[in-house]
């Protein structure tokens, strides 16, 4: 029996590296793919002076992180460094098994004759399937100090730096709604020539909110995924790779087994009640029970789907904005809400459900933002708050929330108590918003201003914000 060789190994390494065979006078030429709005970000990371000795990309399958590693690496060799100073390793690859992270690197830096102080940028993918993976690429680092070390996940707790500061996260979420309106070249025909501008005003053309609330739903059904824009079409059955990958990798067995979830058909059930739940407030005891699991692995189950990137868990609070000493509820969200139509079904803007599916694709605009870890809810006895985002200095609420997607605050009658008396009783300089399906206007209610504006268009407003701080 023949055993794999070394030169195999490389010979691999070199059909994923096609880059190391160009010469001088190779005319190069990348094939460019849609940028997501995070790669600015992202590049300056890697190609400045890193924070971190290793910098890690996670986010969901299907995000796109292969993608913009490549189109990293692209950039790096058309602004002058070296070809073969560069190496990228996959290691979903079989026969990578054959060795481990550091030989196949130390494999390529002996074929180029690197020193220990040379000047590298280094890529692994989908290094979650390398055991220890963190304290591996950190001895490398220490071997390599003057090596850019990079690793893609798609299971890792999200937004944490660890290791004493030497590994930092970058979040790349699925896509946002901007990002949706941008692939399909719909933002230009809904807000004119200045949408490129960060800075410039947020001006929908004339009558032209029937047409962003229509983009609206197919992000909420289709968009939360490139290939789910290319192949979606209004009508079809929601796109069989969100639904085959979730239940194949993410739930059976791939990843979860990774993390020691074992009862592939537990998680299954357990996801399919959040996701139809998604927006609302859940209780431990009530998915206990549900689910018919003990807490302890429900807690487990919890967590890998949130390192999954499948789920997220806001904090409750109370009327007063103080958060609960024993955490035994707390509101659950999917992470896209397309999601949500690739389990069960899509969902007509009419439908009472589409309210939470709106919310959801809301929360999920924060997903690679720092400030995702700000964001709660308040429920109380006889009331509660959608969402808010508390202020990390003070503990206080700096913008609260509420849906009308309903419109009913357009109509004459009761005004929005609860919104009023949370903001009366917290902090009076709160931003409000009630976040509508067509109504746009300021308005006044016992001394405290507050905004009325469509939903859809603060979504895309909201990521517009904060990919202008990226």
């Amino acid at each position: 029996m023949h055993t794999i060789a070394d030169n195999d190994l490389f010979q691999r390494l070199a059909f994923d590296n096609p880059w190391w065979e160009f010469k001088a006078d190779t005319k190069i030429e990348f094939r460019n793919p849609p940028k997501r709005i995070f790669f600015p970000a992202f590049y300056d990371l890697i190609s400045g002076n890193p924070s971190s000795d290793v910098q890690v990309l996670a986010g969901p399958l299907r995000a796109g992180k292969t993608v913009m590693m490549r189109q990293a690496i692209a950039a790096l060799v058309e602004s002058g460094v070296k070809p073969t100073s560069i190496f990228y390793c996959n290691m979903t690859v079989p026969s990578y098994t054959a060795a481990d992270a550091a030989t196949l690197f130390e494999m390529f830096c002996r074929r180029y004759r690197h020193g220990p102080d040379a000047k590298l940028y280094v890529f692994y993918d989908e290094v979650q399937y390398v055991k220890d993976w963190e304290q591996e690429l950190l001895k490398l680092a220490d071997m390599r100090p003057n090596a850019c070390i990079v690793a893609a996940v798609s299971s890792l707790i999200t937004g944490q730096t660890s290791h004493g500061g030497r590994l930092s996260t970058f979040v790349l979420p699925p896509l946002t709604f901007l990002e949706f309106l941008r692939f399909r070249n719909s933002e230009e025909k809904i807000f004119g020539h200045e949408k490129g501008l960060n800075n410039a005003p947020m001006a929908l053309r004339a009558n032209a909110l029937p047409a962003l609330n229509m983009e609206f739903y197919r992000y909420i059904n289709f968009g939360g995924f490139l290939e789910g824009i290319i192949m979606s079409k209004e009508g079809t059955p929601a796109p069989t790779f969100i639904r085959d990958g979730v239940a194949d990798k993410v739930l059976h067995k791939d990843l979860a087994s990774l993390q020691g979830v074992n009862d592939a058909q537990e998680l299954n059930r357990l996801f399919s009640v959040l996701a139809f739940n998604t927006a609302r407030e859940v209780t431990m005891d009530e998915l206990a029970k549900t689910i018919g699991i003990a807490k302890n692995t429900l807690r487990k189950y919890l967590d890998y789907l949130e390192s999954a990137f499948l789920i997220r868990r806001l904090t409750r609070v109370d009327r007063d904005a103080k958060k609960f000493q024993r955490a035994v509820a707390f509101k659950v969200y999917l992470t896209a809400p397309c999601l949500y139509s690739a389990l069960y079904a899509p969902v007509a803007m009419k439908d009472q459900f589409f309210k939470r599916l709106a919310e959801t694709a809301l929360v999920s605009q924060w997903l690679g933002s720092p400030h995702m870890a700000n964001l709660a809810y308040a429920s109380w006895r006889g009331g509660s708050i959608d969402l808010l985002s508390l202020d990390p200095n003070t503990g206080q609420p700096d913008h609260v929330y509420e849906l009308d997607w309903d419109n009913r605050y357009g109509r004459p009658g009761k005004g929005p108590e609860e919104l009023i008396g949370f903001v009366e009783g917290t902090n009076r300089k709160a931003n409000p918003y009630i976040l509508t399906a067509s109504i746009a206007r300021p308005a006044t209610m016992r001394g405290i201003d507050f905004t009325l504006a469509p939903l859809a268009l603060y979504t895309y407003w909201l990521e517009r914000d904060i990919a202008a701080k990226l």
